[in-house]
């Protein structure tokens, strides 16, 4: 755990330097917008400059996005004595998973839960054991199909739920084995959802 910890707070450092990086290019990216708004009817150019102004800035803005994600993940080792919270936890994971589903050909949809859901759990073992349910069920989908990773509360507790794939086949699937062992070691329940589609965790309440 401290080797996590550790690089956990070397790569927030990181992510807020480059979170600075990109506020600057977005800044300059702005003042050339503007600079062209002023002076550029006469720039034989000036649509294409524009076009790719609009590329940057949607491009600084996805790093941006990505960037505060991962400055979200580099604390996720961290225990919080209130427990973390499980929409965060979550809704980080999904943005920073959305490439692996891409490369299946899958869409990712997050859909968050009541604020302020709370767990025992550390951030990261939520979004570690909610990665390897995602794991199990990406092979299973069409090309093009979408998989939800939702919040839900029951009975006043926590749960992750991935939606869009059946649960008998995500069990046969050779990673499932180890999510069944981790969820088991941190005390997180693992069901069928409603109708046996999906996968839900039911993640332990926080500590009082």
């Amino acid at each position: 755990m401290r080797d996590a910890l550790f690089m956990g707070r070397m790569t927030a450092q990181a992510t807020h330097e480059m979170q600075n990086i990109l506020a600057t290019i977005r800044e300059s990216a702005g003042l050339m917008e503007d600079l062209l708004a002023m002076g550029g009817e006469g720039f034989a150019h000036a649509e294409r400059f524009k076009k790719g102004l609009g590329v940057l800035a949607a491009q600084v803005e996805r790093g941006m996005t990505l960037s505060e994600q991962l400055n979200y993940c580099a604390h996720a080792p961290e225990v919080c004595p209130a427990g973390s919270e499980v929409n965060d936890a979550l809704r980080a994971l999904a943005v920073l998973f959305t490439r692996i589903a891409a490369r299946h050909r899958v869409r990712l949809a997050f859909a968050p839960g009541r604020a302020g859901l709370r767990t025992s759990l550390r951030a990261v073992e939520v979004m570690d054991l909610a990665g390897l349910a995602l794991d199990c069920a990406l092979p299973l989908l069409a090309r093009d199909a979408e998989l939800c990773l939702r919040v839900v509360e029951q009975g006043g507790l926590a749960e992750a739920r991935v939606e869009g794939a059946p649960y008998a086949e995500m069990t046969a699937q050779p990673v499932f084995a180890e999510l069944s062992a981790r969820a088991g070691a941190l005390g997180v329940g693992l069901r069928p959802g409603p109708q046996g589609a999906g996968l839900v965790l039911a993640l332990p309440a926080p500590r009082a």
